[in-house]
């Protein structure tokens, strides 16, 4: 329960970063489409801007735990062809994601030094993954 209470207090504090929007650490040969993301859903009326957005961008990614609570200060890479496309940290549990193209890319979050692995495959519709922590 601590640790979810310091997640919100954190989730607070990241609500300035929602606000001016996130930027990616794109790394190897990147390009003028590359990579960008953009986190939030800290509190009802930022969890619906972010979630009726999520048509207009390649990926929405939750993070939480098996109760539904939200967590936050999750760091994500996302690579495609063993090259890393995607590098940062989402300061809320909500995060957006457009990528350069559509195909199959390997999604790798860690949440308080856990990490999960997911692969997920870009097509006509916007994908919807969740990542899912038991409570420490």
């Amino acid at each position: 329960m601590k640790r979810l209470l310091i997640a919100m207090a954190l989730c607070q504090a990241a609500a300035l970063s929602y606000a001016q929007g996130a930027t990616a650490t794109a790394t190897g040969n990147a390009t003028a489409s590359a990579a960008a993301f953009k986190c939030g859903g800290i509190g009802n009326e930022s969890q619906q801007q972010i979630k009726a957005e999520a048509a207009q961008h390649d990926m929405l990614l939750t993070f939480s735990t098996p109760s539904g609570a939200y967590l936050a200060d999750i760091d994500v890479e996302i690579s495609s062809g063993g090259k890393v496309v995607l590098q940062g940290r989402c300061g809320g549990p909500l995060m957006l994601v457009d990528l350069s193209g559509k195909g199959s890319y390997q999604v790798k979050a860690v949440s308080d030094g856990r990490e999960q692995r997911k692969t997920v495959t870009l097509g006509a519709k916007p994908a919807r993954v969740s990542f899912v922590w038991a409570a420490s």
